[in-house]
């Protein structure tokens, strides 16, 4: 008697524990929903208590702000607005980081561009000659010239292996697709080459120039001195230090604690 009665209180328990989990099963759909709904609203509230904070020449509290709705989502917006608010805390090298950042996101804004311009000219900084092709090369990102060398390469080798495979002679339009894809793989290989090449590595972040060392130690002899906010390609690192080429072609080790990277 005991057992049957224990086994027959068993049941429900075991029925509601299953209701229960089904009940929250169809719950999850409407939590995910919510956290999805959720992220774009706080990623906004934070950027707009970055702007409000701005305007009322609260500075550092705009920073925080724009660092946490860049921590929620990156976005060139937020970077350029954090940049300003740097720069008026007398954070000037930051600031051209966060500027050279928002240019990679987005190549083609002219603000942006202007702003790192007029910036790197106030820290006396070089101004990099660029040519043409270099302009031309950074009039769409690189993500997109990586798209492009992939999307041309598959239409190039799909218009030269489908006639074969089929058994039939190439017509006029697929002639055609197999040109503009050849001249597309091309440009992109051409494209992204030049971005390597001209493409900064990081920036020196520091309040005054930096020595550059011949090894990669403090008491190392002097080879040269960056400045702040340069650009600078990374050439190899040992331990703590970085060897590093700056945009006046000075080459030295650096404390990777005085460089970030892009």
């Amino acid at each position: 008697m005991n057992l049957a009665h224990s086994t027959a209180s068993a049941a429900p328990h075991a029925s509601s524990r299953i209701q229960q989990i089904l009940q929250l099963t169809q719950l999850l759909p409407l939590y995910l929903l919510a956290l999805l709904l959720a992220s774009p609203l706080a990623q906004a509230d934070s950027f707009s208590d970055g702007l409000d904070a701005y305007h009322a020449a609260q500075y550092a509290e705009a920073a925080s702000a724009f660092e946490r709705s860049l921590a929620e989502s990156e976005s060139a917006a937020a970077r350029h607005n954090l940049a300003l608010s740097l720069f008026q805390q007398g954070k000037a090298a930051d600031a051209v980081w966060q500027l050279e950042r928002a240019v990679r996101l987005a190549p083609t804004n002219r603000n942006y561009l202007y702003k790192l311009g007029a910036l790197r000219q106030q820290l006396g900084l070089y101004k990099v000659p660029t040519t043409w092709w270099q302009s031309a090369a950074n009039l769409l990102s690189q993500q997109t010239w990586i798209w492009s060398l992939c999307l041309s390469f598959w239409g190039l080798l799909a218009s030269l292996l489908l006639p074969r495979i089929g058994g039939f002679r190439r017509p006029i339009l697929l002639k055609l697709t197999s040109s503009f894809a050849a001249i597309a793989l091309l440009i992109s290989c051409a494209a992204l080459t030049v971005r390597s090449t001209q493409q900064a590595s990081g920036i020196v972040l520091s309040d005054s120039p930096i020595e550059l060392r011949h090894a990669p130690a403090s008491a190392a002899p002097e080879a040269g001195t960056a400045r702040p906010g340069e650009r600078a390609r990374i050439l190899d690192q040992h331990n703590q230090f970085l060897k590093i080429q700056t945009e006046a072609q000075i080459t030295g080790w650096i404390d990777q604690a005085t460089f970030r990277k892009l």
